[in-house]
């Protein structure tokens, strides 16, 4: 047999199968080579790294002590929720963001969205200076740079031959921006429309019926004790998440709330709900129009204006609860048994929103589901019409827009904060209709799909480079503040505003400000006469800076309801679907969101919560569904209607419905940047038509599609090998009646010794003498009755630890590097019904640690404060660590990984950066740690509760993770060591006495 000639070796570390395989022939002259080959490879690997200069200030600060962080208080603006934040800032550079304290928004959580926005700042892909679109010889088109100074005098000229209409389109955008947007549109008369996919217009829409508000009423869920729920994902994506979970945890905790979750697919929020009804998409309505005639045949709604009850009676008088059940398929004692809970609930609450609400009759569906906190008496308990958010995006106003596009009525566009050429459908055909006209400008910092098709290219900063402010709610302002100079030649948009508008002639546009940051000062003035607070504005305005805005006391000021008449005369029927086959269900999930944040490695390598996907799009069908069409887990379906066409992979669970197929948005970007556009992924929305209802509101699940098996096999990974725990008992539950509450919070309060916190299970007899820690054991604690599985946790760790990120390829080789994941598994509860559990995994840090015993060379070891430590620079990669972790908990470096300029400013200095070769793990923050220490060495005290919070602890929006000091039995986490619910993963299996304490979750039974 003649040898094989081998072409190359890759000396990166990665073998050549093929040279390798047993049955290739190799002669001994091959053999010399590659010897020779190893040998330089060795002689590589044990060279140093390249050198890198360290380059000090040209100019030092006086006012900033190297090595000490300085925070800035700002605004989230990833999502309309609006939450503070707090802007970690290391020798001029944004390091970190965690949530604001102060803001009462979201009281220090924040999700994994908000602290992902680092890598919106740092993103390699951003647009770094202004940008003409310009075509080559060959007429393909091309961005050429273009100097500040070039592009206004462009816009100057254009706009002073432009006899049509000029208009700006953007997203969401903060209060003094939209008053200098309001003024300039007055002044100049353009036309301003706002869109942002996914709107509240609905809902908004059925509360100025119902309620007599305008914009979305206030929700406590703190204050509730049963919460009917028709589709809301409020624990992940729906008007404020982290704000509603936080709610959510403390009404859990105090009031023994209990959720119904009704839905055809199962979100997170439904995962979390003590049962969750799978309902078919669009008879919800009916389920909702049940329970309120059932209500109301019981006498309740005394309480409402005789006329009103009546007319409510009127709405649901045809309706039968064996007619909801048959249409919806949910059984006609779940929606007896659900009645029967609102009746006796002392604080009842029901909502509705998420794509389950964005139907045909979203309207209709908002105000049955009004209708019944009127009749429960909810309005000024649970439904607080005092705190009410805002509505400004509108459907209709972009398909007025589009049209005006199209009959050539719009001179020049400018678009900032938004994509529709993503967001949507060719229906519409934004794309077509940017081109009819003659200036389009872009402030995007991406070269996005929609900027893609922009004649200039003018980036703006992003809010962490940015100033301005918003007002989400009635009584909070938040301030948003630069932490930092721009990276790239970037300007703030408002900055570009005053300059476009007064370059046009309307100098009065700004009220003679210098720039924007003038123009927001001047503006705050007004919320200073209207704070009450004496004193200088100065003074004020420096505190609302520090503290990131101005928050009044939130009071929840009763308002006086007004019903309508033209609530009563809707089309209370189920919803309609156009086209033929399956129905798309698009769903936004905290990954993705809108599909703004998918640039961001972070994001796209965080497993989804619900199905354990990374980096890729997926299609989630019925078992049913996906055997009809002969397709298993991870093949390629095709999804066609008239709208458009897209090819994803299957993820085959029986958690949605038969007649759905369910596609996350905010995938399948044709523009944006290397890491948007890395995975295999479909863009949902192009699927979904872009016809609005008469009430503004544009439905997300309006359309159906035919779904076909398609070819080949695209890269798709699902993270969790195994959703069961079999009889491991790692994420424990306790079932509690839903009437036995008292009973409940004795057994809550009653306890046990920390060392025998091991759920049913008695603490393993220790053969030999416990270590001993003098000063300080740091430990934690995790309620998985508060954990929601969001993954805030996760994205936190990511932040603060350095951890890279690998990529799709090494992930579905199990290669991936994150210190925290969040387990999910599926059981069955007494009743038999799905039972969803989530649970943090990190290092458990044991007392008698598997991993440490078995390091050759002393790398891993237990340190006098109780850590599970790690020596990078001793470990020689043997990884026989990794392999005796009882939790799976340690990852192995098999390259060394770069972030591409300018992500490697995000590193944190004061962690090591691992390389290539050397495990790694959750450390408990040690850097943290270490810092809190030297803080109390100073004052000259030990360590007090709550000053150190690892990363995760920190973020987490529910407070379900404590930390502290288990030597100090008033510590939080040494009490709930003694809570009866406490117990240790593993523990009395193999006796690793781990540093991690969970609390069973709680789970009532209905």
């Amino acid at each position: 047999m003649a040898a094989k000639k081998i072409d190359s070796l890759n000396i990166i570390g990665q073998t050549n199968s093929e040279a390798l395989s047993k049955d290739s022939g190799m002669s001994r002259r091959d053999f010399l080579k590659i010897s020779g080959a190893s040998a330089a490879v060795t002689a590589i690997g044990c060279a140093d790294p390249a050198t890198q200069n360290i380059i000090p200030y040209l100019k030092g600060d006086d006012k900033k002590i190297p090595g000490v962080a300085t925070w800035y208080a700002s605004t989230c603006t990833e999502c309309p929720a609006g939450c503070g934040i707090q802007i970690k800032t290391r020798e001029g550079r944004a390091i970190k963001i965690e949530g604001n304290k102060e803001n009462p928004i979201n009281r220090g959580g924040l999700c994994a969205q908000g602290q992902a926005s680092l890598q919106g700042l740092y993103d390699p892909d951003r647009v770094r200076q202004p940008l003409e679109r310009v075509a080559d010889e060959k007429g393909r088109v091309q961005f050429k740079p273009i100097s500040w100074k070039s592009a206004f005098s462009k816009i100057k000229k254009s706009l002073a031959k432009n006899k049509k209409q000029t208009a700006l389109l953007t997203g969401n955008v903060g209060s003094s921006l939209q008053a200098l947007i309001n003024e300039w549109g007055t002044e100049a008369n353009i036309k301003h429309v706002v869109f942002e996919p996914g709107d509240h217009n609905a809902l908004a829409k059925a509360a100025s019926l119902a309620y007599g508000v305008e914009g979305v009423p206030g929700y406590r869920f703190e204050k509730a004790d049963f919460v009917l729920n028709f589709g809301a994902d409020f624990l992940e994506s729906w008007i404020s998440p982290v704000e509603f979970a936080r709610a959510w945890a403390e009404g859990r905790k105090h009031n023994k709330l209990k959720l119904v979750h009704v839905e055809p697919r199962l979100s997170l929020t439904g995962a979390n709900s003590d049962k969750w009804l799978r309902s078919k998409p669009g008879a919800e309505i009916l389920i909702a129009q049940a329970i309120l005639k059932n209500i109301l045949d019981r006498g309740l709604g005394e309480n409402l204006d005789t006329g009103v009850r009546e007319q409510i009676q009127r709405t649901v008088s045809k309706v039968t609860t064996a007619e909801a059940a048959r249409s919806s398929g949910v059984s006609e004692s779940d929606i007896l048994l659900t009645t029967e809970y609102l009746v006796n609930a002392k604080a009842p609450l029901v909502i509705a929103g998420g794509a389950a609400a964005s139907t045909s009759n979203a309207v209709e569906l908002q105000l049955i589901s009004a209708f019944l906190n009127l009749v429960l008496g909810s309005v000024g308990k649970t439904v607080d019409l005092g705190s009410v958010r805002k509505v400004s995006s509108s459907p209709k106003s972009i398909t007025s827009l589009v049209n005006d596009m199209r009959s050539q009525k719009i001179g020049a566009l400018f678009i900032y904060g938004t994509n529709p050429i993503f967001t949507l459908s060719q229906e519409l055909a934004f794309d077509y209709a940017s081109k009819i006209v003659p200036l389009v400008v872009s402030f995007s910092s991406h070269l996005d799909d929609t900027a893609r098709a922009a004649n200039l290219i003018l980036p703006a900063n992003t809010s962490i480079e940015s100033w301005g402010d918003f007002n989400p709610v009635e009584g909070i302002y938040s301030l948003q503040q630069p932490a930092m100079t721009p990276v790239f030649d970037t300007m703030h948009v408002g900055d570009m505003l005053l300059k476009i508008a007064r370059d046009s002639g309307n100098a009065a546009v700004g009220a003679g400000a210098e720039d924007f940051h003038s123009y927001l000062k001047e503006s705050w003035k007004q919320v200073h006469s209207n704070s009450g607070r004496g004193g200088s504005f100065e003074k004020f305005w420096l505190s609302s800076v520090e503290n990131g805005g101005w928050f009044k006391k939130q009071t929840g000021s009763a308002v006086k309801v007004k019903v309508d008449p033209e609530a009563f005369r809707r089309d209370f029927k189920k919803a309609s679907f156009n086209g033929k086959g399956l129905i798309v269900y698009p769903y936004s999930s905290v990954k993705s969101f809108n599909g703004s944040s998918a640039n961001k490695p972070w994001l796209q390598e965080l497993p989804d919560p619900m199905t354990h996907v990374s980096w890729s799009s997926w299609a989630e069908m019925h078992p049913e569904t996906a055997k009809d069409l002969g397709v298993k887990q991870g093949d390629p379906v095709t999804l066609r209607n008239n709208t458009g066409e897209i090819t994803v992979p299957a993820y085959v669970t029986e958690h949605v419905c038969p007649e759905i197929v369910a596609v996350p948005v905010g995938q399948g970007h044709k523009a944006y940047g290397r890491f948007a556009q890395r995975v295999a992924s479909a863009n949902v929305y192009s699927l979904i038509s872009n016809k609005t209802t008469k009430d503004d509101h544009l439905p997300l699940l309006s359309t159906k599609a035919i779904a076909s098996k398609a070819m080949g096999r695209p890269l798709f990974t699902v993270m969790q090998g195994s959703f069961d725990q079999g009889e491991r008992e790692i994420a424990q539950t306790e079932y509690r009646s839903s009437s036995s509450s008292e009973k409940a919070k004795k057994e809550h309060e009653a306890g046990h010794d920390e060392h025998q916190a091991h759920g049913s299970h008695h603490a393993p007899k220790q053969m030999y003498k416990q270590r001993e820690h003098p000063l300080y054991r740091w430990a934690m604690a995790i309620d998985l009755e508060s954990c929601t599985g969001c993954s805030a946790c996760v994205v936190a760790c990511y932040a603060e630890n350095n951890i890279s990120t690998v990529g799709p390829e090494h992930v579905a080789q199990g290669r991936e590097m994150s210190w925290i994941r969040i387990e999910r598994y599926m059981d069955k509860n007494p009743s038999q019904e799905l039972k969803v559990s989530f649970i943090p995994m990190m290092c458990q840090h044991c007392n008698s640690a598997p991993c440490e015993p078995v390091c050759p060379v002393y790398a891993t070891y237990h340190n006098e404060e109780g850590l599970n430590a790690m020596v990078y620079n001793r470990c020689v990669g043997t990884r026989y660590c990794g392999n005796n972790c009882s939790y799976k908990v340690r990852r192995y470096n098999w390259f060394e990984y770069e972030w591409p300029e300018p992500l490697n400013w995000q590193i944190n200095p004061d962690v090591t950066k691992r390389t290539a070769g050397v495990m790694e793990k959750c450390t408990f923050c040690v850097q943290r740690i270490n810092e809190a220490k030297d803080r109390a060495k100073d004052i000259g005290r030990p360590v007090l509760d709550g000053e150190v919070q690892p990363a995760c602890v920190q973020s987490c929006p529910t407070q379900a993770l404590s930390f502290g000091n288990l030597n100090d039995s008033n510590s939080q986490v040494a009490k709930a060591g003694h809570d009866s619910r406490a117990y240790k993963v593993l523990d009395h299996h193999i006796n690793t006495q781990p540093s991690v304490t969970y609390l069973k979750d709680v789970r009532y039974k209905i």
